[in-house]
Parts: structure tokens; sequence; C-alpha cells
């Protein structure tokens, strides 16, 4: 009989089945299959080929090999999100820089930050958690780069508003008329690190951010 490589053909999966298909031999299932071919065949026999049960080993082998190497990567990859786990958790207390923009109130006190491409007038429209404008801020002309814009937290009539985030829509025109380009920032403490679905994400009073719009840290 003539000694063949070992294949496998994977079983047909139907639109209507939920398991997934297995396309390839663990190494167990490998094993077994090249023992029940040791036991009925012989290599070294007439007619036979060795070269073929040489192939076979080989394959044996790097099976085995990579299986060690997922494993191998697979807990280095653990290991690697426990530890930046652990980093991010110092985050808290810190001040960090946020891309986005809005007011978070706090004792009648609240700011943002807004970078302009080129100077430009600028003006800021608040909005309570239903999207009705509270406020609107005329920043005057303001110059190129980074400027910090505050709010008492009055609204358009003078009355002192309850803290708690704030939405703000920024205007910028520039000194020919057109829109300037901008960037607008938050400066908060950090309270709390939560992981959730994979990502890591930063609390602050009411806000919460992901850790990628983190732009600055400072202590």
């Amino acid at each position: 009989m003539q000694t063949g490589m070992i294949t496998t053909t994977a079983p047909t999966v139907t639109s209507a089945s939920t398991t997934t298909a297995r396309n390839a031999l663990d190494k167990d299932g490998f094993l077994k299959l090249l023992v029940a071919q040791l036991q009925n065949q012989d290599p070294t026999g007439a007619g036979q080929d060795p070269n073929q049960m040489v192939q076979q080993l080989t394959s044996f082998s790097s099976l085995e090999q990579a299986q060690q190497t997922n494993s191998l990567l697979t807990g280095l990859q653990t290991q690697t999100a426990g530890l930046f786990q652990a980093q991010t958790a110092g985050l808290v207390g810190k001040t960090v820089k946020v891309d986005g923009s809005g007011f978070n109130l706090k004792a009648g006190a609240a700011s943002m930050n807004i970078e302009l491409g080129a100077a430009a007038n600028v003006t800021l429209t608040v909005k309570d958690a239903n999207g009705q404008v509270v406020a609107t801020l005329p920043q005057g002309h303001l110059n190129r780069g980074l400027t910090a814009m505050a709010w008492d937290g009055k609204d358009a009539s003078g009355n002192v508003l309850p803290d708690g985030p704030y939405k703000v829509e920024v205007t910028a025109t520039a000194d020919d008329g057109k829109p300037a380009v901008f960037r607008t920032s938050l400066s908060m403490k950090v309270d709390a690190v939560t992981f959730s679905n994979g990502g890591i994400y930063l609390a602050s009073g009411g806000n919460v951010f992901s850790l990628s719009d983190v732009l600055e840290i400072t202590a």
C-alpha cells in the first residue's frame, strides 16, 4: 500500500449552522492519524516512499511549534494588557487635556480651550442637556494659538445655572470672513479610570473620555 500524506477535508457549513467548522487538525488529532498510519503501513517496506513519512513528521513538528508560539503570544498579550491597565490607573488625580468641547460647570465656574489656526472672532453658544440655548458668549477677536475661555455659569438673564455638563458650539470667523480652523480641548482632573469592552476611559465629573482623546498629561 502506498504511503500518502495525511490530509483533512473541512466539513461543509450550511447557512443554518451556528457552529464554526474546523479546517485544520490540532496537534493531538494529527498525531493520532500518524500513529494509525504507522500501525497499518511500513514506510520502509517495498514500494513505499520514506520521504513522505519524513515530510509528515516535519509537518507535525511545525504544527506543534506554531501552537506553542500562539500560546506564548497570547500569554504575552495578556501580560501587556495588565501592565498597561496598571499604568493608566495611575492617571487618577492627574490633570489631563482631552480633545473635545463643553463646559463642566462646578461651583459657578467652567472653562475650555480653543486653538486657532489664524486670528478670528469667536462666539460660544452654550446649551443644556435638553439642547436649549442657555447662554451666548462672545469671546471677541482672539489671536492665533491656544486660548482658555471661561464661563461663570450664568444664563442670558444673569441667573446662576446648576452644576453639570453643558454642550458648547463654537463659531470662529477669520479676518477674511471665512470660517477659521480651530481645535477645542478640555482640561480636567481624572476622578476614575474604567476598562470596558477592551477600551480605557477617563471620568471627570459628569464627563467620560476615551484614553485616545488625551492630548496632554500634567501632574
